[in-house]
């Protein structure tokens, strides 16, 4: 039995012509021309290769780096025509670390975890987290302190020795800096980013000891000693509960050494193993995604931090993401403002808009007043717009970011199932039940309007597999529209071609319902007898190519997801089986 026989057609007689038209077509533009290449996988990028001596720590400037990011690199882009041209036509540079099947390796900056094998409940709960956070059977003893500006804070060393990191919440907003912070720190832990453990812990002001030698710096600007007057005076300043306990959040010592931020444009020069511009390493672009779905505005170079590791007889730089006091509805020192997620701190484009409408156009989300629950303050979904999303400060890795970069988020953010999320959300140890409901729902909200929205922007199938069915190798995949409820099943079909050497060897079509492929046997890839001259070697490579259509109109018509899909796969001529080689995915 042939290819053509098997495929599966649509049985309904008022689309049959519509269906018949559309597919010739497609199968005209799948078909195309040229020479055949054999594709051959990526070259796996050297992860870490390198033990390095330990680099100097590397300052960050806020200021400059603001400037640096608002103003020069955007000027100087402006004048990039190379820059311009591929953005205008939709030919951004692809990411350079994926692999052959669309992802990117562990490495140094990001590990696989919950997208690959989904992590259980207690796992996404603990996160990170190897302990249960700073020893509260003894004092604490106070060696570094920050008292100036509107968030103190200082560093403690418990019993046990182990350096935290204490930051508080916002006088008036019990819980809203510390729960956000553990909140994502989970969530982007779970997702495969390196993070810092975050635990919501309680002390008393009795609990605290002054450590010998800690300076501060004073109202006048003076550098001192600091004394039990002035560690008391920072407590002031801090929400406190009825019973005198302080929550806070302790943030543990990033092991290693640190050596300063990474930027998320260029490479680290004094780093062997760090050899992709930033801006074209996937995990950073599509970090875009994970962030604005947990309205991470503050992703600028000083929330990140390096740090000299030695790991299995080498050192060497382990990038990690910190400071979240500026997710879901925090902005640290207060409630988020409706601001955030539509425009940048200075935004030209927002200010010539509005000089242009001399004020007289104001976006749904501008009228917003922040008000609700003060361990939320404002976080919401109504307005959430994954595509358009800004952050405070511009981020070179994110405006690189292509729609295949996005899907690669969006494939993670779609992993977390209800479950994980009321997991993560727990973790913040909110106290009023309202908040932790309010939390939980709109990251589910803006979970989906994630994946709907870059789904929509590629061929969304994946998890390409082989099986054998009825004494016949398949190709199996998943239509992710389809599986999230996006897009309809019945109203789905795939076409496909199937060459060999570049040559159409069969054509077909397969409803939502049968998302699989049936693959050629030996006659109808190598034809019969086989001769040693037509197996071209051992092996023969097979190209599927797939092209999604939807039927958005109901009988009237249909539509397709205009991107397709290329599958590789070889066959051994020895086993007689398949291995899938690897995938491309057309932008």
């Amino acid at each position: 039995m042939g290819l053509m026989d098997m495929t599966i057609t649509s049985r309904i007689p008022g689309r049959m012509v519509i269906r018949a038209l559309t597919t010739a077509v497609l199968l005209v533009l799948l078909t195309g021309c040229g020479e055949y290449h054999r594709y051959m996988p990526p070259e796996p990028m050297p992860q870490d290769n390198f033990d390095i001596s330990e680099p100097a720590e590397k300052e960050y400037e806020v200021y400059a780096d603001l400037l640096e990011q608002q103003l020069v690199r955007q000027a100087r882009e402006m004048f990039d025509l190379s820059r311009q041209a591929r953005n205008v036509s939709g030919n951004r540079k692809q990411a350079y670390n994926v692999n052959a099947f669309d992802g990117v390796d562990d490495s140094s900056w990001f590990t696989n975890r919950n997208e690959k094998t989904r992590m259980s409940l207690e796992e996404t709960g603990r996160g990170p987290d190897t302990g249960a956070g700073p020893d509260r059977d003894g004092k604490w003893t106070v060696v570094r302190a920050k008292t100036q500006g509107v968030t103190p804070g200082f560093t403690i060393r418990d019993r046990e020795g182990t350096n935290y990191l204490i930051k508080f919440d916002p006088v008036g907003y019990p819980e809203l800096a510390t729960g956000a912070e553990v909140v994502s720190t989970k969530l982007l832990h779970a997702a495969g980013y390196f993070v810092p453990e975050n635990y919501v812990t309680w002390f008393r002001p009795g609990d605290l000891v002054l450590d010998e030698g800690v300076k501060m710096i004073d109202e006048k600007g003076r550098k001192r000693l600091m004394t039990e007057s002035d560690l008391d005076g920072l407590l002031s300043r801090v929400e406190s509960m009825p019973d005198g306990r302080i929550r806070a959040l302790a943030s543990r010592y990033l092991p290693g050494s640190p050596v300063g931020p990474f930027k998320y444009t260029s490479v680290r020069n004094d780093d062997p193993n760090d050899i992709i511009p930033h801006k074209h390493r996937r995990e950073l672009r599509g970090l875009r995604v994970i962030a604005a779905w947990l309205n991470h505005v503050d992703t600028k170079s000083g929330n990140s931090l390096d740090s000299y590791v030695s790991e299995g007889g080498r050192s060497f730089i382990r990038h990690y993401l910190i400071d979240f006091g500026t997710t879901l509805g925090s902005a640290a020192h207060s409630p988020q403002t409706p601001k955030a997620g539509h425009e940048n701190q200075i935004d030209l484009h927002a200010i010539l808009w509005k000089i242009f409408t001399l004020g007289l156009y104001v976006p749904g989300w501008e009228r917003e007043k922040v008000g609700g629950n003060r361990s939320v303050g404002y976080f919401e979904s109504t307005f959430f717009d994954p595509g358009s999303f800004k952050f405070s400060v511009p981020n070179a890795a994110f405006e690189s970011c292509t729609d295949l970069d996005g899907f690669w988020g969006a494939r993670i953010v779609m992993s977390f199932t209800d479950e994980q999320l009321e997991a993560a959300v727990a973790a913040g140890k909110y106290s009023d039940s309202e908040a932790a409901g309010h939390i939980l729902r709109v990251l589910k909200e803006r979970r989906d309007k994630t994946g709907r929205y870059w789904f929509s922007r590629v061929n969304p199938l994946d998890r390409f597999r082989l099986a054998i069915e009825a004494g016949r190798q398949i190709l199996g995949f998943d239509d992710l529209a389809v599986e999230y409820g996006f897009e309809d099943l019945a109203g789905t079909d795939y076409i496909f071609d199937i060459r060999a050497d570049g040559v159409v060897i069969c054509q077909g079509e397969t409803t939502g319902s049968a998302n699989r492929i049936p693959l050629p046997d030996a006659v109808e890839l190598y034809g019969d007898p086989i001769t040693d001259d037509q197996t071209d070697g051992t092996t023969r490579q097979i190209e599927v190519r797939i092209y999604t259509v939807r039927n958005r109109h109901g009988a009237g018509g249909t539509s397709g997801r205009g991107e397709w899909i290329k599958v590789y796969i070889d066959h051994e001529r020895e086993s007689g089986y398949y291995r899938i080689a690897g995938l491309v995915r057309e932008d």
